[in-house]
């Protein structure tokens, strides 16, 4: 931290801004130069503050009155831009345009770099006649043919922003038949009308929002929804030319968007398969064994009760060897669906515990309450009747043992609750099976 500290400190001397970051996103050191470029962090800002909090500052003074209540997406949305940043970018900052570049230290943490890249056009400078108005009236020949074979859209904008021109990818790309048309055009309106009169997604709304975050933070690669379900990730590349003309690369990364959306539901349905029982659709044992850990912590907590269920169907053995194992495991199914049923509020768990034994967890419950649940699980089966042609109609019968811990118990290990439950289970059985009995 002291060799950082001393570079710090000789960036103030070429008038360059620093504040670093550890791996938490929580501000450790800053220079002079940070203060004067962000005069409202001065006096407020300290060691340990979060990056968050840094940034409301900075955009509470940046943003109108109609952005102001989505304050929080753009903090949201500027702390991952601070840790996934790569490669540097721009925006206007008071009279000045300021380049910004956030490297990574290791496991340290982040080094954000700030410096002045040009004065702002003046009032003065932007009447008519100004020299700084002075447009580009077109692309050299073989300038623009190389650009016309680039299978990218591209677009060369003014120093204000206004279209000079586009290659034919990107007239592709938005719909747009009439190149000289887009002329004095900017890029927000040629992106609204490539909307017009398609359904508004919310892939849509996020993407204006975006697009006028970057109107701000220019040089971050951005990625915008286009109709159709297709995608464009926009990278800038401004301060290239000293008449203020600056080139967007729009690139279609629909194929890559889908092959994103189907690795994540892939990775969904990986992760669900592996806590859910494949026979019957409840929770199996792995989960079964977290949520008991969570809710277990949660009772201790909150200094609530916490109810379990433990489940048996009666002489299932018998059924298998007798009926088949296809109607043993329909059997199984019949049983989920009743517990799937019964539970009602969205903490409440059932879980296969392993082969015909089941499990059902709740949370806040006291154990009156919890004997009375396992008693209608228990009359629900007991009236159901389970077959086929082969084997006519079936009663079929549960063992329920149940178990509740008050909160001045729960500093005990969660598996006592199970013990108890299952004692209670095997006492059904003892009694003669289709009972509850309460641990």
């Amino acid at each position: 931290m002291a060799i950082l500290r001393a570079v710090a400190g000789a960036l103030d001397q070429i008038d360059v801004a620093v504040c670093i970051f550890d791996s938490g996103d929580r501000t450790q050191l800053w220079n002079e130069t940070f203060l004067k470029f962000f005069p409202e962090h001065a006096g407020r800002v300290f060691k340990g503050e979060h990056y968050c909090d840094n940034l409301r500052r900075f955009y509470q003074l940046r943003l109108s009155d109609k952005e102001l209540p989505s304050l929080e997406q753009y903090v949201s949305e500027g702390l991952q831009r601070h840790r996934n940043q790569q490669r540097s970018f721009e925006f206007n900052h008071y009279d000045f345009r300021v380049r910004v570049v956030s490297v990574e230290l290791a496991h340290l943490g982040r080094i954000r770099v700030w410096r002045k890249t040009q004065a702002l056009p003046t009032m003065m400078s932007d009447l008519p006649g100004s020299t700084s108005s002075v447009r580009p009236l077109s692309l050299l020949p073989e300038t623009a043919e190389a650009l016309e074979s680039i299978a990218d859209g591209i677009m060369m904008v003014d120093a204000e922003d206004r279209v000079l021109w586009v290659n034919r990818h990107f007239r592709e790309m938005y719909g747009l038949l009439d190149g000289l048309s887009l002329v004095d055009r900017r890029f927000e309106d040629i992106y609204a009308a490539a909307w017009r009169g398609q359904q508004h997604t919310a892939d849509f709304l996020a993407s204006q929002s975006t697009q006028k975050e970057r109107q701000r933070f220019s040089g971050a690669a951005y990625e915008l929804a286009l109709p159709q379900g297709r995608w464009v990730r926009v990278i800038e590349m401004r301060g290239m030319h000293a008449d203020g003309r600056s080139f967007f690369s729009h690139i279609d990364i629909t194929a890559m968007k889908r092959q994103q959306e189907e690795l994540r539901l892939l990775t969904e349905r990986l992760a669900s398969l592996a806590v859910t029982d494949a026979l019957t659709g409840l929770a199996n044992r792995r989960r079964f064994d977290e949520a008991m850990d969570i809710e277990w912590r949660r009772a201790a907590r909150d200094s609530s009760q916490l109810a379990l269920l433990m489940i048996d169907v009666d002489c299932f053995k018998h059924i298998n060897d007798t009926y088949g194992h296809p109607f043993g495991d329909l059997v199984l199914q019949k049983l989920a669906q009743v517990l799937t049923e019964t539970v009602r509020r969205a903490g409440d768990l059932p879980a296969r515990y392993g082969g015909e034994e089941f499990v059902l967890l709740l949370p806040n419950t006291e154990l009156n309450v919890a004997r009375a649940i396992a008693e209608s699980i228990r009359e629900q089966v007991h009236g159901m009747h389970i077959g086929n042609e082969k084997t006519g109609a079936l009663h079929i019968s549960i063992s329920i043992g149940v178990s509740c811990a008050r909160h001045d118990a729960i500093d005990t290990s969660a598996a006592i609750l199970v013990d108890r439950a299952d004692a209670a289970l095997y006492q059904s059985k003892r009694l003669g099976r289709n009972k509850v009995t309460v641990g």
